[in-house]
């Protein structure tokens, strides 16, 4: 993988896991001494992300992670509910038995909000479960705009506050998801996507509540 490469996966990764949380004053020698990479694929790299919105150039100071607002948790969660009930609904004809079954298996496992591995883990499966859906829509340039929002989202989540009932919440709906799949229903499933969604997205803005 050449440099470049290296240092702007690495680097995204750190900004979409709260490693470098919103708002992270940055410099390129800072990155580099991080990575241990040299100057000019760091700064290739940080070129990239600032193209992206991750980062914002500061004048004379450097780079700073963008902040996370209200606005931006908004309208990311209302693209999200367009585009998975639209891509549920794709796939409601076309899922297999056992594809709906994976579904099934996924939606049984939570997380505890006090382990990190166990919270990463979820995270892991949460994207392998909503990627069963996009990837079922048939739509390629649907599922692959679906992956973009989800990977975007797992920097919301480290600002939210997460709980054991929010464990059990997700849960209960990645298990009637499953199960709408399972019935054909396809008002079910439309409605149950719905709320999934737009209960991540006031998950997220109580957390921000919080911290602010």
């Amino acid at each position: 993988m050449p440099l470049a490469e290296a240092a702007y996966d690495r680097l995204r990764n750190m900004i979409l896991t709260g490693e470098l949380p919103p708002e992270s004053a940055l410099t390129e020698n800072s990155i580099v001494e991080r990575l241990e990479i040299g100057k000019t694929p760091v700064r290739e790299a940080m070129r990239r992300l600032v193209l992206e919105g991750l980062l914002e150039v500061t004048p004379r100071l450097g780079y700073t992670v963008t902040p996370v607002t209200h606005d931006d948790i908004d309208n990311l969660f209302q693209l999200r509910a367009i585009l998975e009930v639209a891509a549920a609904d794709l796939a409601l004809d076309r899922l297999e038995a056992s594809e709906i079954d994976r579904l099934t298996e996924l939606s049984s496992v939570g997380y505890d909000p006090e382990d990190r591995e166990s919270l990463m883990h979820y995270i892991g499966v949460n994207a392998e479960f909503h990627d069963i859906i996009a990837q079922g829509s048939g739509n390629r340039r649907l599922a692959e705009l679906i992956t973009v929002l989800m990977t975007e989202s797992r920097r919301f989540i480290h600002i939210a506050i997460l709980s054991e009932e929010h464990g059990q919440l997700v849960r209960r709906q990645h298990e009637q998801i499953a199960a709408a799949f399972r019935a054909r229903d396809r008002a079910g499933l439309a409605e149950i996507v719905r709320a999934h969604v737009d209960d991540g997205r006031v998950v997220v803005h109580d957390g921000m509540a919080v911290s602010a």
